[in-house]
């Protein structure tokens, strides 16, 4: 990882782009990876997926990185996010992504994968029209969707996904979330300053790299260590 421009990092670079680089999750990642074993080895096409947890947890990371897995070098044009503040409304779903998702996938792709962050924002009919899709079954198209509230989706909608539940990451695996920063470049982090960051980011590794972002900035600033110091083997996932 070697940070933005002028090396210059952000949460966004702590991203981890692959099930492989996703800590305290190994339940939910264990899953996913055979999932994506099985679609690499052409048995399966996987079914569709509903990711549930807090905010910050994950599972938008984890999202990408399975499709990134699943889709090799046909990511870029395979791989469509929708996220709460696009135009998400009915008109949309019915007339531009439910025609779409019925055609032939794209290049050497085995299918594309359409990702639904916030899917608990999503309203009824959006939902409805999504679940007939998704009973169709063409074999051309997975669906992923994100939530915070499990109970915000429809029982219908539930039942044609394979649900995944992430959970509060404990302080051992946080702790060690945050090593893997620190030692993948010269950042040094004191022992309770560490175990701060762990204990006010309640289990939640978007509030954890928050937090030791805003260390390194004011490390930084009174002469500390530089942010482009943070180097190679950052995994944790921000979301």
């Amino acid at each position: 990882m070697n940070g933005g421009p002028s090396g210059r990092i952000s949460m966004e670079d702590f991203r981890p782009k692959f099930l492989s680089g996703i800590v305290g999750q190994d339940a939910v990642v264990t899953r996913l990876q055979g999932l994506a074993n099985g679609v690499q080895s052409g048995r399966i096409v996987p079914p569709n997926l509903l990711l549930h947890g807090p905010p910050g947890i994950g599972k938008t990371t984890a999202a990408r990185a399975f499709a990134r897995e699943v889709l090799g070098e046909q990511f870029d044009n395979s791989f469509y996010q929708l996220r709460a503040s696009d135009d998400r409304g009915i008109g949309v779903v019915r007339d531009g992504i439910i025609p779409l998702s019925r055609q032939p996938p794209k290049r050497g792709a085995p299918f594309r994968v359409f990702f639904f962050d916030e899917a608990d924002a999503l309203e009824p009919p959006v939902q409805s029209a999504l679940r007939s899709a998704m009973e169709e079954g063409w074999g051309t198209t997975v669906f992923i969707l994100a939530c915070n509230d499990l109970g915000l989706i429809s029982a219908p909608m539930r039942s044609r996904c394979m649900i995944l539940e992430f959970r509060l990451v404990p302080a051992q695996e946080m702790r060690r979330l945050l090593t893997q920063v620190v030692t993948g470049g010269s950042l040094s982090i004191e022992g309770p300053l560490m175990d701060s960051i762990v204990e006010r980011s309640e289990g939640i590794p978007r509030e954890a790299i928050k937090l030791l972002v805003e260390t390194i900035g004011r490390s930084t600033a009174s002469g500390g260590a530089q942010p482009s110091q943070v180097g190679p083997g950052s995994e944790p996932p921000p979301s």
